[in-house]
């Protein structure tokens, strides 16, 4: 059993998307596909360690914190 780490950001935070080229793989066909690079707004933290950002409306939920980094101000 893996333990996941608590995402640093919280709701509100801005973050970039920069994802493992696993996590691509998974969200290519996703119905709400993030842009790498682009900053995003975090609308939710799932599980302690899980950010969906807003506009998000994938079923699957949110993403693994480290698939992202803190925008800067």
């Amino acid at each position: 059993m893996t333990i996941k780490e608590p995402s640093p950001f919280k709701v509100g935070d801005w973050v970039v998307y920069r994802p493992s080229q696993q996590t691509i793989g998974w969200t290519v066909n996703s119905p709400f596909r993030l842009t790498v690079g682009q900053r995003y707004r975090v609308a939710e933290i799932q599980k302690d360690s899980y950010v969906l950002v807003e506009g998000s409306h994938d079923p699957a939920g949110g993403l693994y914190w480290t698939e992202f980094e803190a925008a800067e101000s």
